[in-house]
């Protein structure tokens, strides 16, 4: 059996001062394994930031190549579309061109019958006026002007018209008397189809009655058709 020989202390040193660690330290380390160490360190983290960097252009990439797919998918949808409204386009082709010369026959039809208007019509509130007057129309002469290149008929009484003359009615007829006669020309006057009426003739027969001879102007207020401005439905 060893035994143990216990020296004994020395009486000049205290417990605590024999017990007392003392914290003087050392890096005993070569610097190069410490250089190395820290280069190691280093790479890592370059290495980890490369990795992140090199991910997220990977996601990048693999995004906008899936828009991109998208992208083409929509284009090539829209193309087939548009390939196949050509195509019913095409079938309607008949369809399309009797429309634009459709419309380019109105055209020329506006332009043609710039001055129709509704002989009919008018005559008929000539004769109205002649009869709420007395008077009796026994002959009707109409010359539409405007469109001849020759002037309208003018004279020196007032226009009650804003509107041009575009052509002229000479109208024959009778009446009780000359007073007859002047309420059928006031008539006349309050017309808006008509302006300027006066008395070309009056001859007083023997039974008393007149014969009468008027010439009246009829303005474009009285032009309407079915391709230029509607006629009204209702009278002057």
């Amino acid at each position: 059996m060893a035994q143990t020989t216990l020296m004994p202390l020395d009486p000049a040193l205290s417990p605590q001062q024999v017990t007392r660690v003392l914290t003087i330290t050392a890096d005993l380390l070569p610097e190069e394994v410490t250089a190395a160490r820290r280069a190691r360190k280093t790479r890592g983290w370059v290495l980890a930031v490369v990795g992140l960097v090199v991910l997220a252009l990977v996601g990048w990439y693999l995004v906008a190549d899936k828009g991109t797919s998208d992208a083409n998918a929509e284009l090539e949808t829209i193309t087939a579309e548009q390939a196949r409204l050509q195509r019913k386009q095409t079938s309607y082709g008949d369809v399309v061109n009797t429309q634009s010369e459709n419309a380019a026959i109105t055209k020329q039809l506006s332009t043609l019958m710039k001055y129709d208007l509704r002989w009919a019509a008018l005559l008929d509130t000539v004769r109205d006026t002649a009869a709420d007057s007395d008077a009796t129309v026994e002959g009707i002469s109409a010359t539409l002007t405007a469109n001849t290149g020759t002037a309208a008929t003018t004279t020196t009484l007032p226009s009650t018209s804003g509107a041009a003359s575009v052509g002229t009615i000479t109208l024959t007829g009778s009446a009780p008397d000359k007073p007859s006669v002047a309420k059928f020309i006031d008539s006349l006057n309050d017309i808006n189809t008509l302006a300027n009426p006066y008395v070309s003739s009056v001859v007083q027969q023997k039974d008393k009655t007149v014969d009468f001879i008027i010439t009246v102007d009829f303005t474009s207020e009285a032009l309407c058709g079915r391709f230029t401005t509607k006629c009204k439905t209702g009278g002057n």
